[in-house]
């Protein structure tokens, strides 16, 4: 099995400010139901976690390092990530489909990139 990567883009970052108490518990079990069954098929390496609003871009530029703390650059915001491991991109790509992220976020994504393994 390999491992792989699935980034979470494009949610609202707003949502968990805004959301009733009820529907953030029903979110937040729906995505324990998910890890729960990656974990007991195998899948399940890291179930990683939502990303907090804010951060840094930085690039360098010479021998400068610029730091973009509005990060106004990033047209479309990755929302968090979680590890599984899978036999396939194909596979992995299965699994995702089965994410909260989806369900709760029509105009999300949810990138599967494969984790390099060296060797």
């Amino acid at each position: 099995m390999a491992d792989f990567l699935l980034l979470y883009e494009g949610g609202d970052s707003k949502w968990m400010e805004t959301a009733k108490p009820a529907e953030v518990q029903a979110v937040m079990q729906s995505w324990g139901d998910w890890f729960k069954r990656l974990e007991a098929s195998g899948n399940l390496r890291n179930p990683g976690a939502a990303l907090a609003p804010g951060g840094a871009l930085l690039t360098t530029k010479g021998s400068d390092i610029q730091t973009d703390t509005t990060m106004s650059e990033v047209k479309e915001l990755v929302g968090g990530f979680s590890v599984i491991a899978a036999d396939s991109l194909e596979e992995a790509t299965d699994l995702a489909k089965g994410s909260p992220f989806l369900k709760n976020n029509p105009t999300g994504r949810v990138h599967v990139r494969p984790v390099h393994q060296p060797g």
